[in-house]
């Protein structure tokens, strides 16, 4: 090899420099900073899949109650339906034990909705944590299916078996709302004209979640019956 082409490549090989200390720890801020930003967004999408699991959880929970509701709304609240004492006052149009007139599951919730006991958030309990938990209701049924409902409802709510509760703020409740034109309208919520027969039940359950943040409503008939 000449010693021509040695010097050349010698001095090629100094010719090459390195990254200054400069140049590293702008690259390492940089490099730092997507990071971050991508641990930034992996903590946003992890919070957003929690949150939608949570609305669509809550969705069949509130179907859930509507479908309780209506499929027992020929139920008397806190009477065995077997019972023979109950009759039918004609002159009314009710059904009666031993004289007083019996609230089916439609009209006890107008009289008294419910909101189940959330212990979360509060400050002698820590958010998300499930209270103690209750007797196994389907060993200790009750003789009527409204109150066998309530129950189930206070179970799934209260020891927040499928719904996180996180603060005070959120709340579950429902309530049904009694609407007529003529009959007992001192005892109704709203007066409608174009009712023309019995009563008509409206319920509406009314969930608040992600610290009271995110509402949702659904609205639905629970009992409406035509004159004979």
């Amino acid at each position: 090899m000449e010693v021509g082409h040695c010097n050349k490549m010698t001095k090629k090989k100094y010719m090459i420099s390195g990254l200054s200390i400069l140049e590293a720890l702008v690259s390492t801020a940089i490099v730092g900073i997507g990071f971050i930003a991508i641990l930034q967004m992996t903590n946003f999408s992890v919070q957003s899949i929690d949150n939608s699991g949570e609305r669509t959880k809550a969705n069949f929970l509130t179907e859930m109650i509507a479908e309780d509701v209506i499929g027992s709304k020929n139920s008397y609240y806190g009477q065995d339906p077997n019972n023979k004492d109950i009759k039918f006052n004609a002159q009314t149009g009710e059904f009666e034990l031993n004289g007083n007139p019996l609230d089916n599951f439609s009209t006890h919730l107008s009289k008294s909705k419910w909101t189940p006991t959330l212990k979360c958030g509060g400050a002698n309990t820590t958010a998300g944590t499930a209270v103690q938990k209750k007797e196994d209701i389907y060993e200790s049924q009750k003789i009527d299916a409204p109150r066998n409902k309530m129950d189930k409802w206070n179970t799934i709510f209260q020891e927040n078996r499928f719904l996180k509760c996180k603060s005070s703020a959120e709340e579950k409740k429902l309530q049904v709302f009694k609407i007529c034109r003529w009959k007992d309208e001192t005892k109704c919520h709203y007066k409608v004209d174009s009712v023309y027969d019995e009563p008509l039940y409206m319920g509406r359950v009314e969930m608040r979640l992600n610290n009271g943040k995110k509402r949702k409503y659904l609205y639905f008939q629970t009992d409406y019956k035509l004159k004979k």
